[in-house]
């Protein structure tokens, strides 16, 4: 009997489990992604002793992985009036900095004193002929501490729905969504770049 009653136990905890798991979100749903291929650069034309340019039927190879990097290593440094970046870094073949957007509330009378910045991670993943951005970690933080309202996801902000109304937390999630996609299409922009075009740039 007391058998019974132990199998009877472990299937409710197993049953238990299985629903609080399903009620958990998914980390890579609060994350921007995307995978894009390369174009392969053209090499120069090939000519014959009469100058006659010779057809290469061989396409030409996949961007490599250093010539992309190189080019995610340059949106990096290059700067925008859009956005800042920060804390660039470059391990193996990803590089990665943190974007910082100045927000101020497009209300006359905006129910919370929520001025700050929007912050998020951007990361670039290069592989042969392609690359993969991410876009994550994306964060309201408010200048008077008490307003400011965290993850974007975040269905409550979190300072409270006292202090930032649902409906006004939703006009912000939606304006820090639409910078992050600011970024997604600079970057997918800037990547069709040679390496070897000159920035004008800080190292970092």
């Amino acid at each position: 009997m007391k058998f019974i009653k132990y199998i009877l136990a472990v299937c409710f905890l197993a049953s238990f489990n299985a629903i609080v798991a399903q009620d958990e979100p998914r980390k890579d749903e609060k994350k921007i992604q995307e995978v894009v291929n390369v174009e392969p650069e053209t090499p120069p034309a090939k000519r014959d002793a009469d100058g006659n340019e010779i057809v290469d039927t061989v396409p030409p190879p996949p961007a490599s992985v250093s010539e992309i990097l190189k080019r995610a290593v340059n949106f990096v440094k290059i700067e925008s009036t859009k956005y800042t970046k920060s804390n660039g870094v470059t391990t193996g073949a990803k590089a990665e900095f943190t974007a910082n957007f100045i927000y101020k509330p497009k209300e006359l009378n905006p129910q919370a004193d929520v001025q700050g910045n929007f912050t998020m991670h951007v990361s670039v993943e290069a592989k042969e002929g392609k690359y993969r951005y991410t876009i994550s970690k994306i964060m309201h933080v408010a200048k008077n501490a008490e307003f400011t309202g965290g993850d974007i996801y975040s269905e409550v902000p979190k300072c409270g729905t006292m202090k930032l109304p649902i409906d006004q937390w939703k006009r912000m999630r939606s304006e820090a969504l639409k910078n992050a996609s600011l970024i997604a299409t600079d970057l997918k922009a800037f990547m069709k770049k040679s390496s070897s075009e000159p920035i004008n740039a800080d190292e970092w």
